[in-house]
């Protein structure tokens, strides 16, 4: 009797693999093989579950994507307004290990979406739906009177995007300067600054 493979989880463990290639390695490096390799299993087998790079690219943003959700979620508790904000952006600023081996992912997956129009619609749904948490917790916080700017709630949203993506680029590129600790300050100085 053949062995019975659950693919959703067999989907799931090479996505994992292929975040930690990219992440480790570089997105040139993440070949099928490599990814295989990785895995201790036959090249063939990985083109049952993706059909090529962009496919292993596509999943490792979009496990880094959940990954983060999941994290928010599990570290919100009650959080709300701004504390929910912050936790938010903590989780997206490459500030531990782990974030910061996202942030290696995530920064070539933007290259690669530039001349891709799938995985640039794949970075903006993804973008579309952090937006809309922000902006969700922007109107939790103007609601509570922790916030006061006259910016609507969708510019300020939008600014924080910009840095959090931004500050993913400065500290990869310019670890020096852009430490943890300058990252949360910068954070801190944004949302300090809507009251």
């Amino acid at each position: 009797m053949p062995k019975q493979v659950d693919h959703a989880q067999r989907r799931a463990e090479i996505a994992n693999a292929a975040w930690r290639v990219i992440a480790e390695r570089g997105l040139e490096a993440a070949t099928m093989r490599a990814i295989a390799d990785e895995m201790g299993m036959a090249n063939g087998a990985l083109k049952h579950y993706f059909p090529g790079k962009n496919a292993v690219i596509r999943t490792a943003f979009t496990r880094v994507v959940a990954n983060t959700d999941a994290r928010v979620r599990d570290r919100l508790g009650d959080a709300t307004g701004l504390a929910a904000l912050r936790v938010f952006c903590h989780e997206v600023m490459p500030v531990e290990d782990v974030t910061r081996q996202e942030a290696r992912v995530v920064l070539p997956f933007w290259q690669r979406a530039l001349a891709d129009p799938e995985l640039e619609s794949v970075y903006d749904a993804a973008m579309t739906a952090w937006r809309d948490r922000i902006t969700g917790f922007l109107r939790d916080a103007r609601e509570a009177g922790e916030v006061r700017t006259a910016v609507p709630d969708e510019v300020v949203a939008g600014q924080l995007l910009a840095m959090l993506n931004g500050v993913q680029s400065l500290a990869l590129l310019s670890p020096g300067t852009t430490t943890p600790e300058l990252q949360q300050r910068m954070v801190d100085a944004f949302l300090d600054g809507l009251g």
